[in-house]
C-alpha cells in the first residue's frame, strides 16, 4: 500500500540529504557489482544522486530537481526509492510543519567480504544472477592469502611499544563505554518482520527434529524470514529445511547448506503442496460471499478470491502453469521474487494478477515490462484487497470502452484530457482468452485444495 505521506512526495516537496561518514571505496564496490543486481539500475542511480547532493553545500533541494538529475518520472522515483529502503540503503524521515520535508538518511552498504559473508546478502544475489555469476563474484572478492612459507614472523608485539595503567584504564572505562554505546549503526541491513512467524512453535518442531533450538539466533531468525517472505514457507516447512542441514551429532545448523537448500527447493518451485484449510462454507465465508455477490462479483470471482488468500505467489504461479500445461521459466522465478521483495502489494493481490495476466489475459509467460507497470499502478491506486483488484481491473475495462465509444462519436477525433498518469494499456475484454479454458484452470485450482484436505 502507500501510505498517506506518499501523496505529499510531489516535485515541489523539500528535501535534504544526510550520511553520517563519506562512502569507502570497497562499498562503492558493492553498490555496483553486487547491490546493484539486486534493486535496479535506477535504485542505484538515485543513491549516487542523492549522495551528490549531501556532498554538496547546499542542504535544501526540491524533488523536482531529483527527477530532472535522473530523467525519471515521479512513480519511478518512488518505486526506486522504496527499493533501497526494503534492502537497507536508505532510511526515510518525513514531517508537515512547518512544510513539507522529506529527510533521507543514506546507509553505509556493506563491504565486498562483508556483503558475500551475509547469509541474507548472498542469497539475494544468487537468487538473482544465479550460481555461476555468484561464483565469479565470490572469486572476485576473496581476501587473498598471503604466503609466508619460508619466513619468520618478527612482528613487534603490541605490549612491547604501547602500555597504560590499570588505574588509568578504570578511571576512563565509564566514558570509553558511553562512546561505544553511542557509536551509530551506519551500515545497512535488511528491514524484515519477524513477527510473521510463530517463533515458540518453530523452536517445538525444531527440537522434535534434534534441532539445537539455541541455534535459532537472530542471524537464523532473518534468514527463515526472508524464505517465509520470499516462498511462502510455513513453520513446518521451514523446520523440514532446517532438517536438511542440521548436524545430527550436536544439532548445529550449517547455515551456508541451508541456503543451498532453500535455493535448491526455490527451483524445483516448491517441495511440496503447502497445507492450508479452506472450508468455503463456513458462517463467515458464506457472508462474506454473499456480500461479494451482492456487490456484483461472480461465483469464479469468489473462488479466484479464495485460492489467492491460500497460496504463496510462488506457488500460485506453479499450479496455473502446471494447470496450463506449462513450466515456471527462469526469468518468471526471478520477476515474481523481485515483484515480492519489492512490490508493496499484498501476496494475495500479486495472485490476481497472475491470474489476469496468464488467465485472463491467456499469456504464454509473464511479460517483465507488463507486469512491473501493473504492479506499480495497483501498488499508486492503493489496491490492498484481491477483490479490489477484480473491481479495479473491470472498472478500468468499462472506463476504456467508454472512451473508445466516446472518440468514435467525435469522429475518431482525440480530445485533451488532462489527468494525472496514463493507466497503463493492459485490461482487455475477456473475450481474448478461451472462456472453457478458464474455467478448466479455474476447476483444476479448486481441485487442488479440495485434495490438500483430503490428505489430511
Amino acid at each position: 500500500m502507500e501510505y498517506a505521506y506518499e501523496a505529499n512526495l510531489q516535485p515541489k516537496a523539500i528535501y535534504e540529504v544526510k550520511k553520517s561518514l563519506p562512502l569507502t571505496r570497497d562499498a562503492e564496490k558493492s553498490l555496483v557489482n553486487l547491490y546493484q543486481p539486486i534493486i535496479g539500475a535506477d535504485a542505484l542511480a538515485l543513491y549516487f544522486c542523492l549522495l551528490q547532493d549531501f556532498e554538496d553545500t547546499q542542504e535544501n533541494y526540491t524533488h523536482l530537481e531529483l527527477l530532472n538529475a535522473l530523467d525519471m518520472g515521479l512513480s519511478a522515483l518512488k518505486a526506486a526509492k522504496k527499493r533501497l529502503e526494503g534492502i537497507g540503503l536508505l532510511k526515510t524521515y518525513y514531517r508537515e510543519q512547518p512544510e513539507v520535508r522529506f529527510l533521507y538518511v543514506l546507509m553505509e552498504p556493506l563491504a565486498p567480504q562483508d556483503f558475500l559473508a551475509d547469509e541474507l546478502m548472498s542469497f539475494l544475489l544468487v537468487v538473482k544472477v544465479g550460481q555461476n555469476k555468484f561464483r565469479q563474484l565470490n572469486r572476485r572478492f576473496k581476501p587473498e592469502s598471503v604466503n609466508t612459507a619460508g619466513y619468520q614472523d618478527v612482528t613487534t608485539k603490541f605490549g612491547s611499544v604501547y602500555s597504560f595503567s590499570q588505574n588509568e584504564y578504570q578511571a576512563n572505562q565509564p566514558v570509553i563505554e558511553a562512546a561505544v554505546k553511542k557509536a551509530p549503526q551506519n551500515v545497512a541491513q535488511l528491514p524484515l518482520a519477524e513477527n510473521q512467524l510463530n517463533w515458540t512453535l518453530l523452536r517445538d518442531l525444531a527440537t522434535k527434529k534434534f534441532i539445537n533450538p539455541t541455534q535459532i539466533t537472530d542471524t537464523l531468525k532473518d534468514s527463515l524470514t526472508l524464505y517465509h517472505e520470499m516462498f511462502g514457507y510455513d513453520e513446518l516447512q521451514l523446520t523440514n529445511l532446517m532438517a536438511e542441514a542440521v548436524s545430527l551429532t550436536d544439532g548445529t545448523i550449517d547455515v551456508r547448506k541451508l541456503k543451498n537448500v532453500v535455493y535448491k527447493q526455490s527451483q524445483d518451485l516448491l517441495p511440496e503442496k503447502k497445507a492450508v484449510v479452506l472450508n468455503y462454507d463456513s458462517d463467515t465465508q458464506l457472508r462474506r460471499k454473499n456480500t461479494l455477490l451482492a456487490q456484483g462479483f461472480t461465483e469464479a470471482d469468489w473462488y479466484r478470491i479464495l485460492d489467492s488468500e491460500a497460496l504463496a505467489p510462488m506457488e500460485y504461479l506453479v499450479k496455473l502453469k502446471a494447470a496450463k500445461g506449462g513450466y515456471v521459466t527462469k526469468n518468471e522465478e526471478w520477476l515474481l521474487t523481485d515483484l515480492v521483495q519489492k512490490s508493496p502489494l499484498p501476496t494475495s493481490v500479486i495472485n490476481i494478477l497472475l491470474n489476469y495476466l496468464l488467465v485472463t489475459q491467456n499469456k504464454a509467460q509473464l511479460p517483465q515490462a507488463l507486469t512491473n507497470q501493473i504492479a506499480n499502478d495497483w501498488s499508486q491506486n492503493k489496491i490492498n484487497t484481491p477483490e479490489a483488484a477484480i473491481k479495479y481491473v473491470q472498472t478500468t475495462v468499462k472506463e476504456k470502452q467508454v472512451a473508445k465509444e466516446q472518440r468514435q462519436k467525435n469522429g475518431g477525433r482525440v480530445q485533451n484530457i488532462v489527468k494525472k498518469e496514463d493507466v497503463p494499456d493492459w485490461s482487455k475484454n475477456q473475450s481474448t482468452s478461451d472462456p472453457s479454458r478458464k474455467a478448466e484452470i479455474d476447476k483444476m485450482m479448486r481441485e487442488y485444495f479440495n485434495d490438500e484436505e483430503g490428505e489430511k
